[in-house]
């Protein structure tokens, strides 16, 4: 039964609000006023409207079907009271009433109310596709990129044609100096399809009918690199080839503020009995503080300078020299008569007996006990001419500076020091070997230490695996002794003899 009477104020309640919202409408006025002129909305009135209708004939059906008694009736009675209280509240809308009556006399008076603003959408051009002129920021990238990879290109064949171009002057004259001419190994390298006349005949000799094409190392873009060996007085000589970065766009743009030139370094290494205890340098006035880092030994045996001038050199060079009859015995008129015609073009001339390459490893370097055994060089650096616009004739304008390195070469295999100033010079390399000595002395206590500790280790290693409890015993007891021996205070005896 309560299920039945809860069904029905439901209904009821459904009923009484479709009414309220469809029939007793208080803004249907004003729908139809707003949105006359919208049939859309108003056949969704009507069709509102018409289910309403239908709602309410189903309800009277079944009431009509099923009639509560008179209980129930005073039940429907209270739930109809209850809903028509609870379905407005004044309290709920502030202002509603005030607005209801403002509405019931503009309706009754037939005044026409405001029309809503209209709203003005803005009218957006339609994009239908982009101009050219938006992507200029992509072009400026584009065309960076593909200028850098041009310039890249062209410096590259550039370095590339000056290597060539080098050894293919100087292939004849190398090939009658030295037996192996270019490098076999299999790192990066420029095969030159270069021959000279003696290639067949040489070739024949070694007994495969041909000679093997010659072979630059290619160290980096603007580094090459040549081996030569099989020569008398010396065991090898390098040529390096240290070219501009000519390949990098920031390197050629920085060589605007700071210009640099292209450099030919070639250097012998020479036999140790075909060459003796000096060290003189011939170089510009300008690259004496590189060389002087690079070659430790001009600071240990060559403190003072001396102009070029007061030996026959151009005053642009400085001269470091050991020994003084040295400077005298090497520069005599031909040396003198070539570095002033390529004065631009010499950098520099070094001679050393003592020369020792730095280590890359700084740290390995300071742990050395030993010093390390000196190498006998002789070093020449040239600079290339400004105008390379052929290279060719570049090349063979620097032949002579070649011929003048072999011609030093001989000179100092023959060279000897006078006995006055062979015991300087070995002095002063017994002087420079005990101040190294000096200042590696704490590392050489240090080794001693620990080659005393692993003896020791071994030792007990080998005590305990015997495992004789007295021979331990007696190994711990002198180590004991040794101990305490150490850590006492040092008496010295002394005999005195009895009167």
């Amino acid at each position: 039964m309560k299920t039945w009477t809860i069904l029905f104020l439901f209904v009821l309640a459904v009923t009484q609000l479709a009414k309220a919202s469809g029939l007793d409408s208080d803004f249907a006025e004003f729908d139809e006023e707003e949105f006359v002129d919208e049939p859309s909305e108003k056949s969704k009135v009507e069709s509102q409207k018409n289910t309403d209708e239908d709602v309410l004939e189903s309800i009277d059906t079944e009431a009509d079907v099923k009639r509560p008694d008179a209980g129930e009736e005073e039940d429907e009675t209270e739930g109809d009271a209850y809903i028509e209280q609870e379905q407005y509240d004044p309290n709920e809308f502030e202002g509603y009433e005030d607005d209801r009556s403002s509405f019931g006399r503009a309706g009754s008076s037939g005044q026409s109310q405001k029309p809503p603003p209209e709203l003005k959408i803005a009218e957006v051009p339609m994009v239908l596709g982009r101009n050219w002129e938006h992507y200029y920021v992509e072009y400026l990238l584009i065309s960076g990129l593909m200028f850098y990879l041009v310039w890249y290109a062209s410096g590259k064949a550039t370095n590339s044609k000056l290597a060539t171009a080098w050894l293919d002057t100087h292939f004849e004259l190398l090939n009658q100096n030295f037996a192996l001419v270019g490098d076999e190994g299999t790192n990066k390298e420029v095969t030159l399809s270069t021959s000279s006349p003696d290639a067949g005949a040489e070739g024949d000799a070694m007994g495969d009918g041909t000679k093997k094409p010659s072979k630059f190392i290619k160290e980096a873009d603007h580094i090459y690199t040549l081996w030569c060996s099989g020569r008398m007085y010396v065991e090898g000589m390098l040529v390096t080839l240290k070219l501009r970065k000519r390949q990098d766009l920031l390197s050629s743009v920085w060589r605007l503020f700071r210009p640099s030139n292209d450099q030919i370094c070639i250097r012998y290494y020479m036999e140790k009995e075909e060459m003796d205890t000096f060290v003189l340098a011939v170089s510009k006035k300008g690259s004496i503080p590189k060389l002087q880092k690079d070659m430790t030994e001009l600071g240990l045996f060559c403190p003072d300078r001396k102009g070029g001038d007061r030996f026959g050199l151009p005053s642009s060079f400085t001269v470091l020299s050991e020994i003084g009859e040295s400077i005298f015995a090497l520069l005599d008129t031909k040396v003198l008569a070539v570095i002033e015609k390529y004065e631009p073009e010499m950098e520099y001339m070094f001679f050393s007996d003592q020369y020792n390459p730095k280590s890359e490893d700084a740290q390995q370097q300071n742990q050395q006990i030993k010093r390390p055994e000196p190498m006998k060089i002789l070093q020449f650096c040239f600079n290339l001419p400004k105008n390379l616009s052929n290279p060719t004739e570049v090349m063979e304008y620097m032949h002579p500076l070649l011929l003048m390195t072999f011609y030093l070469v001989e000179k100092v295999h023959r060279y000897r020091l006078q006995r006055e100033a062979k015991l300087k010079a070995e002095k002063n390399r017994q002087k420079v070997q005990e101040e190294y000595l000096k200042s590696t002395h704490a590392q050489r206590q240090e080794a001693a230490q620990l080659r005393r500790e692993e003896k020791r280790r071994i030792e007990k290693e080998k005590i305990l695996s015997e495992e004789d409890p007295e021979k331990q015993r007696k190994w711990e007891e002198r180590d004991y002794r040794r101990e305490m021996k150490k850590k006492g205070p040092k008496v010295k005896a002394i005999k005195v003899k009895a009167m």
